[in-house]
């Protein structure tokens, strides 16, 4: 039996950048007509989702207080020595749930 090997958070942080950047090249707000993924809904851009899901994530983990946003904060991570494993892996989990949440909202159908 294999043992499940425990997940780098410096690797999953790299993961999530690359997610996160095609979700801000894919949903680009032209002026009032919504994002470019068709969704009618105007006035929701990433730089809005980004300031959200960072206030959530600066009142839950100390770590994600420091960085400007969500690009510095993946890099943050990614550069961090072994040892603070445990909060930046349940930080990723959250964050990787809510970018999940916001593609599958705005997947185009």
């Amino acid at each position: 039996m294999k043992r499940k090997r425990a997940r780098d958070p410096r690797v999953e942080a790299m993961r999530l950048l690359g997610k996160w950047t095609t979700l801000g090249q894919g949903h680009v707000v032209f002026g009032g007509a919504g994002c470019s993924c068709g969704v009618a809904a105007p006035g929701v851009s990433v730089q809005d989702l980004e300031e959200q899901i960072l206030e959530y994530l600066r009142g839950k983990y100390p770590a994600a207080a420091g960085p400007a946003n969500v690009a510095a904060l993946l890099r943050a991570i990614a550069a961090q020595p072994a040892g603070v494993e445990a909060e930046s892996l349940a930080l990723l989990g959250d964050l990787e749930r809510t970018l999940e949440s916001f593609d599958e909202l705005h997947r185009v159908r």
